[in-house]
């Protein structure tokens, strides 16, 4: 009978714990590198997205609409495209010529200083603006806010994969990172700037990203020493080991290491730090150890997590910009920009069959006359009380200046309900501030009203309300002037 090799129990637990440190220091290593990549490349994501659907809603579309037709009329102009891969030849020279002059243009010139203040803001290296040529899968450059020989002058073309630019409404370019031998790593991404529901070109911005991820690989294989240095004192320790007793408790470890990658990736971990060993000898001194490593790597992810709170103060920024684009600067109301949105808020709705709302336009009367006798900012005063007025008469609903002296209210529920109770207390303020000689000329307000209601039977969307109740207010001016005259 052949006799079976003896393997002895010194050799069985050691063996043992060998491998149980290997998947600990295996596991933690893995564990960290997908923390620190996950958190590293989301933050920069959403930075990205943020910053560009930022500097999209502060921009001035019109601004944006012309330089674009003004680069993309000399692009169809030229015979030849001459792409940005020929950068320098004869014949990329002789295709950039034809742009010259546009740089120069004050409308050029107001973009991209602005797009270089966002830059500053922002703590970024690159914000530009590019529109898609898709019949070609090329975008060209429109305004670069780059500084020096980093910018690509307006009618730089570069080329991109089939389906990276999206189309429609909502062409939003998602973020996404690349490494690239020229550049390395960037987080890059897009937002449209939109006029009258049109996208007339992009945001774009890229993020370099080269000194994190250096930081996060030197990060790592530091970690991984001393994770490595971590196992081997635990392999030592654990080779002292020879009761079999041991070998529950070694279980313990074991299945607390399988289960690490369990918990979410976001927070701490202190699965080690909840167990308990009081063996007196190697094996509670390994506990140790795993309770050591997992309290490095909890301060390594609590500064991870730091870097995420300062990116969440990037995105705050980004927010009260988003807050600022929407309201009138002298007036503090909500501007033509956020009546824009109300407005398609409500056709929507209309979709639905909501159709209980009405228009109030309000104009300021003699605006002119007070800028020219008393000034311009006698005539500010003028706006800010009749806005003052309206936002008082008209408390339940939204106000909007979308003109100089042009004030809309979109009436809904009560203030829809009592809308001709409320014009004649509107009016009633207006002749009390006519008849009161304590205020200064330019206080003494006077302004029209005109008051629409949606009719489905005629009316097919909010515009032909709006020009119902335009057509109101310019009535009621012309009545006023007539009773001045009588």
């Amino acid at each position: 009978m052949k006799k079976e090799r003896f393997v002895s129990l010194r050799v069985k637990i050691s063996l043992g714990i060998i491998l149980v440190c290997v998947l600990i220091g295996l596991v933690a290593i893995l564990s960290v590198r997908k923390i620190a990549t996950d958190i590293i490349d989301r933050e920069y994501e959403d930075k990205a997205e943020q910053i560009t659907e930022a500097v999209a809603h502060i921009l001035d579309p019109n601004d944006v609409k012309e330089i674009t037709d003004t680069v993309l009329a000399v692009y169809n102009s030229v015979d030849e495209i001459v792409p940005s891969s020929e950068w320098g030849s004869d014949a990329w020279n002789e295709y950039m010529s034809h742009y010259e002059g546009i740089e120069d243009l004050e409308v050029f010139q107001k973009i991209r200083d602005e797009l270089r203040v966002y830059q500053d803001i922002f703590g970024v290296n690159c914000i530009y603006i590019m529109n898609e040529k898709p019949e070609i899968t090329n975008a060209i450059y429109i305004v670069d806010g780059a500084y020096d020989d980093d910018a690509c002058p307006p009618g730089v073309v570069d080329a991109y994969e089939d389906g990276y630019w999206p189309r429609g409404g909502d062409s939003i370019i998602p973020a996404s990172i690349t490494n690239e031998e020229q550049y390395g790593w960037l987080v890059s991404a897009g937002y449209p700037v939109i006029l009258d529901g049109e996208v007339i070109s992009h945001v774009c911005l890229d993020i370099s990203m080269n000194d994190i991820k250096a930081k996060e690989q030197n990060y790592v294989f530091y970690a991984t020493l001393a994770m490595i240095g971590l196992t081997i004192l635990m392999v030592a320790g654990a080779i002292l080991i020879m009761n079999k007793t041991l070998i529950k408790q070694i279980r313990m470890l074991s299945d607390t290491a399988q289960n690490y990658c369990s918990e979410n990736n976001e927070v701490l971990h202190h699965s080690f730090e909840a167990l308990q060993i009081n063996s007196r000898d190697e094996i509670e001194q390994l506990l140790s150890s795993m309770k050591q490593m997992e309290s490095d790597m909890n301060t390594n992810i609590t500064a991870l997590m730091d870097t995420k709170t300062v990116l969440k103060e990037t995105e705050e920024e980004a927010n009260t910009m988003r807050s600022l684009a929407v309201r009138d600067a002298l007036t503090g109301v909500r501007n033509k920009t956020a009546y824009d949105a109300e407005v398609k808020k409500i056709e929507e709705e209309m979709t639905e069959g909501f159709t209980a709302f009405g228009l109030a336009m309000v104009d300021l009367n003699f605006l002119k006359r007070t800028n020219d006798t008393y000034g311009h900012e006698k005539g500010n005063v003028a706006i800010k009380k009749l806005c003052m007025l309206v936002c008082n008469v008209f408390k339940h609903s939204p106000v909007f200046r979308i003109g100089g002296d042009e004030f809309v209210v979109i009436l809904r529920n009560n203030d829809y309900d009592q809308v001709d109770a409320l014009v004649e207390e509107f009016n009633a303020h207006l002749a009390t501030y006519q008849n009161d000689n304590s205020l200064e000329p330019w206080e003494q307000i006077s302004a029209a009203i005109g008051i629409a209601r949606f009719d489905q039977n005629t009316d097919t969307n909010v515009e032909d309300v709006f020009k119902r109740a335009d057509q109101a207010m310019y009535d009621r001016k012309v009545a006023m002037k007539a009773e001045r005259k009588d």
